[in-house]
C-alpha cells in the first residue's frame, strides 16, 4: 500500500531544470525509500536521517537541490490545513528558486525570482489541487 505522491515539472523558458514534489508520505511507512531519494540529492546517511526526523513532523518542508543536474526536490510534510500546506510549499519554492537562480547567476531581487516562485506556486497548485491533510 503506496501513500506517497509524487509530481514532476520543468522550469520555463529552458524547460531543463526539474523539480519533484513528494507529499502524502509517513516517514515511519516509507523510511527506506524517502531516504534513498535524499541520499540521490547528495546528502549523506546522517543527514538524510536528520531531514527524516524533521519531515515526521506536521506543517514540515525541506528542499534539496543538484545544480549540476538541475533538478531540485520538495518534500511536504502532513499538514493540518490547506493553508499550512501552501505556507510550506511557497517556502520550498523560494529555495528551490533561490539554487536556481544562483546556477544561472541571476539577482534575487526583481522579477526573474518573482516569476519563478509565482511559476512554481501555479503548478503545485494545478498540480496538487487540495492537499491531503492528517
Amino acid at each position: 500500500f503506496r501513500l506517497m505522491e509524487q509530481h514532476y515539472f520543468g522550469i520555463p523558458p529552458k524547460g531543463t531544470w526539474g523539480v519533484v514534489i513528494v507529499t502524502d508520505f509517513d516517514v515511519d511507512e516509507e523510511y527506506v525509500e524517502l531516504k534513498a531519494q535524499l541520499r540521490s540529492f547528495g546528502l549523506s546517511s546522517k543527514s538524510a536521517d536528520k531531514a527524516l526526523s524533521i519531515l515526521s513532523n506536521y506543517n514540515t518542508g525541506m528542499a534539496v537541490s543538484v545544480p549540476d543536474l538541475k533538478m531540485s526536490a520538495i518534500y511536504i510534510s502532513k499538514s493540518t490545513s490547506p493553508s499550512e500546506f501552501y505556507s510550506t510549499a511557497i517556502h520550498e519554492c523560494i529555495h528551490v528558486a533561490d539554487s536556481i537562480l544562483d546556477w544561472y547567476g541571476e539577482s534575487w531581487h526583481g522579477e526573474p525570482s518573482a516569476y519563478l516562485v509565482g511559476f512554481m506556486t501555479k503548478e503545485i497548485v494545478e498540480l496538487i489541487g487540495e492537499p491531503c491533510i492528517r
